[in-house]
């Protein structure tokens, strides 16, 4: 007990439940808000009508572009293990990424990130700062690109009716994210040495290993910011988010709305960056009503957009969520290893 908690009561398992139960429901409510506002805007015959007419055909297609993206997020994170010095193939990354994205699609606020970054590393013989560096580095590239996606569809997408303060706000977030990006990247190395001269004059331990901390972190990610790896990252990336949008395009395909690869770019872009706004596990809610929103601007009916919505959810969802439990119920030294160190620390 340090002087600032001394005489301070312990935050009770109760009191913690209900933090955590109220940050919680605001995602709930915001996913009922998005699905009522859905719900509001179309016939039910005709969205049941829409996903009766579906040519199921076109999910296959979809289904195995959007394997192909995830075999490529998987070649994408052992690369940069590699590059961190961690020289793990990709056949090791396969159970714990997998199972990382199936906890985050049924857990709260992408628990699965920090399990993946906290928990999985011991099973592959990697260390955490150095999963953890990584998961930071996909996350940058991954939004980067996104954007990039949403301004390559723009500007290949001529009938779609996107209000101008879109096409605005992804062309100044696009340039403004990859210049912030491109700095970081420079500066990692500069930036980890820097706190690590602040780390030997911190006055208390605590303090010090958490800056120690920060630093192998930043220097990893230093490790990682090579020209080389950079441009092998931003190839698979591209080949990742390629591979999803094949999803996107199959399915618009299947309900008839016969657009280029323009247009699936733009709507996959739009319905991943949704997944940013709380909400209930799963991405619930943000994720269906921006691709609704994306498909009438397309020039799809609410009932289309609609169901497409509900089969995109699907899509992304319940195959990688099954994957990643197999991958769990498959690999037990996953949670085992954790657990074994746990045991020995205590």
């Amino acid at each position: 007990m340090t002087l600032a908690t001394a005489g301070k009561p312990p935050l009770q398992p109760s009191t913690r439940y209900w933090k955590n139960w109220k940050r919680n429901a605001v995602g709930v409510l915001i996913s009922v808000a998005c699905l009522g506002f859905i719900a509001w805007r179309i016939d039910l015959d005709e969205f049941i009508n829409a996903i009766a007419h579906f040519q199921w055909g076109w999910l296959l297609f979809g289904l195995v572009s959007l394997s192909f993206g995830y075999v490529m997020r998987i070649v994408r994170w052992s690369s940069l293990l590699r590059a961190a010095g961690a020289h793990v193939p990709p056949s090791r990354c396969a159970a714990p990424f997998l199972g990382s994205i199936a906890l985050n699609n049924i857990l709260p606020m992408r628990l699965g990130d920090v399990v993946r970054a906290l928990v999985f590393p011991s099973a592959i013989g990697i260390g955490r700062i150095t999963a953890t560096g990584s998961l930071v580095m996909e996350r940058l590239v991954d939004l980067m690109t996104l954007l990039t996606c949403l301004m390559v569809g723009l500007a290949l997408t001529s009938k779609a009716q996107l209000p101008e303060w879109l096409v605005g706000t992804a062309v100044g977030l696009a340039i403004s994210g990859s210049a912030v990006l491109i700095l970081f990247f420079l500066f990692s190395g500069w930036l980890s040495r820097w706190v690590g001269r602040w780390a030997h004059k911190a006055p208390y331990p605590k303090r010090e290993r958490m800056l120690l901390a920060l630093k192998d972190l930043l220097l990893g990610i230093d490790a990682m910011s090579r020209l080389p790896v950079l441009f092998s990252l931003f190839v698979l990336s591209m080949l990742v988010w390629a591979g999803e949008a094949g999803l996107y395009w199959g399915l618009l395909w299947g309900f008839g709305l016969e657009v280029g690869a323009g247009a699936a770019l733009v709507v996959m872009a739009i319905a991943t960056l949704a997944t940013l706004v709380p909400s209930s596990p799963g991405y619930v809610g943000p994720f269906h009503l921006a691709a609704f929103s994306a498909v009438i601007m397309l020039g799809g009916t609410p009932a289309q957009a609609a169901s497409f919505a509900v089969l995109a959810h699907l899509g992304v969802w319940l195959p990688t969520t099954i994957a990643g439990a197999l991958a769990i119920l498959f690999n037990p030294k996953l949670f085992g290893r954790a657990k074994a160190m746990a045991g020995q620390e205590s």
